[in-house]
């Protein structure tokens, strides 16, 4: 059983608590983030959200991602977007003692974590050092997703998932008050 410390909660980390995190948990979850775009910038746009909501609510998360190029996107996007601020986080393949994010392209990481965003279409073999899976889609990758889907639903994961247009997405709706489970 995982034991999560109890912390102060923000307005917007209370948001987060209400999509599917419970005090203990004993399951690894995952989420599928259904984006209504085929863009890879709306993509790493959302990414920035994410990160940023659980970076400010104090979660450890690492981002996977697929190759190099993509890396280097988005650790430059996370240093942009949004404009009024920034995510800090550093590029490595181990849990950070100074941040709280940290972006990589290998499927093995040194350390347990509290949050994965995994952008690629494979179910990474590090899904089970944490304790929530966020994976971002494009539409045009849903026949992918599905895939995944079954095989983390063949480890016993619990599985959520939830559509979103980017034009009406705000910080706060990202994670919404309510999922669907699927």
């Amino acid at each position: 059983m995982r034991h999560h410390e109890d912390r102060m909660h923000s307005p917007l980390s209370n948001s987060i608590h209400k999509l599917h995190v419970k005090e203990y948990l004993e399951v690894t979850t995952v989420t599928f983030f259904l984006l209504a775009t085929d863009e890879e910038d709306a993509r790493n746009r959302f990414i920035c959200k994410l990160a940023g909501i659980h970076c400010y609510d104090k979660l450890w998360t690492h981002i996977l991602v697929a190759d190099q190029e993509h890396l280097t996107n988005l650790d430059d996007m996370l240093w942009e977007y949004p404009a009024d601020r920034f995510v800090p986080h550093v590029v490595r393949s181990a849990r950070s003692d100074t941040c709280l994010v940290t972006l990589g392209c290998e499927d093995q990481l040194d350390g347990a974590g509290e949050i994965l965003i995994n952008t690629t279409s494979a179910v990474p073999n590090i899904s089970s050092q944490f304790s929530k899976i966020c994976v971002v889609v494009l539409t045009k990758e849903r026949p992918q997703a599905r895939e995944q889907y079954k095989q983390y639903r063949s480890l016993g994961f619990e599985l959520f998932h939830e559509v979103h247009d980017e034009e009406s997405d705000s910080e706060s709706s990202i994670i919404s008050t309510d999922t669907e489970q699927t």
